[in-house]
């Protein structure tokens, strides 16, 4: 019984682990500082954008963000999409990230 109890205590330990992610992918400290034109070059364009750019391809006073974990169904209801967000200044210097959902739903 006991060797059992250990099998399946090890199991869901490993299925907790899988499933979890293993961590945020995202790191603030690899956008803060640096301009929405240096991100896209180096992640690639945005999953959500709130504006547009200004005349010098950059977005400033405003947030950007990529997809952290997509919309799901399942069987007790839907999760909501959620979003690693980038905050620019109105240099178009990046200040802030956070994670959240889409605003408005």
């Amino acid at each position: 019984m006991m060797k059992y109890t250990k099998k399946l205590l090890l199991l869901w330990l490993l299925l907790i682990f899988i499933l979890s992610g293993c961590g945020k992918k995202f790191d603030s400290d690899d956008y803060i500082g640096k301009t929405s034109a240096d991100i896209i070059e180096e992640y690639g364009d945005f999953d959500y954008v709130l504006g547009d750019t200004d005349p010098e391809g950059l977005y400033k006073s405003t947030k950007c963000g990529y997809t952290y974990r997509e919309k799901q169904v399942g069987f007790l209801g839907t999760s909501e999409e959620e979003f690693f967000f980038i905050h620019f200044n109105e240099r178009g210097i990046a200040y802030k990230c956070d994670y959240g959902v889409r605003p408005g739903g």
